[in-house]
């Protein structure tokens, strides 16, 4: 009596126990990405900044957001790295750029963001006097009530203008 595996071969049988495995792992990250969702934040501030040792610090107050998260308010702050300043190419200057975001600020349902990029001068003249634009990585590294072990990451920008009004833009994703 013949066997119905008689054509099978050992390199057949491991090729599809790889696919099996192959399916497998797919599956389960899948499963892990159906748990995190879009985060989208768009929010306003005013940019309070003053010189601390290494650079400018910059505080964000009176911040307030929207988005897939809800809304309220948010604060932050940031630090620009005067040391690594460089061009922007049309005469002023940029910057890297590393601090915190917390959204829900004042709240049990808190988000903390942790920001890092560039910002630049917008043009050029007295960066005192000057709009910015800055462009950032960002991550989420603690959560609060609701964002209790909530973990995600993204890119924002930062759009500054001459009277230091602040418009927040993050997108990413993020999981619960």
């Amino acid at each position: 009596m013949r066997s119905t595996h008689h054509g099978w071969r050992l390199p057949s049988v491991l090729a599809l126990l790889a696919l099996a495995l192959i399916f497998a792992v797919t599956a389960s990250a899948d499963a892990k990405h159906l748990d995190s969702q879009r985060l989208v934040v768009r929010g306003t501030d005013t940019v309070v900044d003053h010189p601390c040792p290494g650079g400018l610090c910059i505080e964000l107050t009176g911040g307030s957001f929207r988005g897939t998260v809800g809304s309220g308010a948010y604060t932050g702050s940031l630090k620009l790295d005067l040391a690594g300043a460089f061009p922007n190419g049309e005469g002023g200057v940029c910057a890297p750029v590393a601090g915190h975001i917390v959204l829900g600020d004042g709240t049990p349902d808190r988000l903390d963001v942790a920001v890092w990029g560039d910002s630049c001068q917008d043009g050029a003249g007295d960066p005192a006097k000057s709009s910015f634009t800055g462009l950032t990585r960002f991550a989420v590294v603690h959560g609060t009530g609701a964002y209790a072990r909530s973990h995600g990451h993204g890119i924002g920008t930062f759009v500054e203008d001459a009277a230091d009004r602040e418009q927040l833009t993050l997108i990413g994703r993020i999981s619960r």
